[in-house]
Formats: C-alpha cells, structure tokens, sequence
C-alpha cells in the first residue's frame, strides 16, 4: 500500500468504498492490490448489524443514516451504496484515509 488520501465519505465509490467497508468489517486490513480476496459483507446483515436506516431519496435515489441522525443521512445510487457509506460514516466520520491507488479520477 502506497500513499493514502482522505476523502470525504459521501464521495466514496468503487474499490475505495469497497476497501472502506472491508477495513471496518473484515478480520484484517485488506491491502489494495488484493482487495478481490475479501468478501464483502452482506448488505442486509449490515441494516441489522448498525441498525441502519435506509430511505428512497428526493435528489438522490437512496439515503442512509446509521448515527440515528437524520442530518447525517448518506446518499447513494443504489442501496448498497448508501449504506456501506452510512456505516463508513458512522465508524470513521465524514473523512476516510484510503490507498491513493484506488481513487478512480
């Protein structure tokens, strides 16, 4: 793992957020380059695990808030986006330090 960069948690997508969810969910830190070795969680375990709450958005097709806070809602295009970011949020802020590598420009 090279360099890391800090980037705000709604703006998480891709492996990045993938990484994310796995750092917080998985027995180990996954490195980068081997992010394909772990499995992510289920979706569902995850709503029940951090009692997250999902809602179908206005500006944005999914919200997701696991801080029982709705000004601390996630948006997502898909379900499964919203809330891995509302569990990100909730476990790490509204910032998350990821591999640079994985930030897709």
């Amino acid at each position: 793992m090279n360099r890391m960069v800090s980037v705000r948690t709604e703006e998480l997508d891709g492996t990045a957020l993938d990484w994310a969810i796995n750092a917080i969910e998985g027995d180990q830190q996954p490195v980068a380059g081997q992010l394909d070795l772990f499995a992510l969680p289920d979706v569902d375990q995850l709503i029940t695990k951090y009692d997250v709450r999902v809602d179908v958005g206005h500006r944005h097709p999914w919200l997701a808030d696991a801080t029982n806070d709705p000004f601390n809602r996630q948006p997502g295009e898909t379900r499964t986006i919203a809330v891995f970011r509302a569990v990100v949020f909730a476990k790490c802020g509204a910032s998350v330090s990821v591999p640079a590598e994985l930030i897709q420009l």
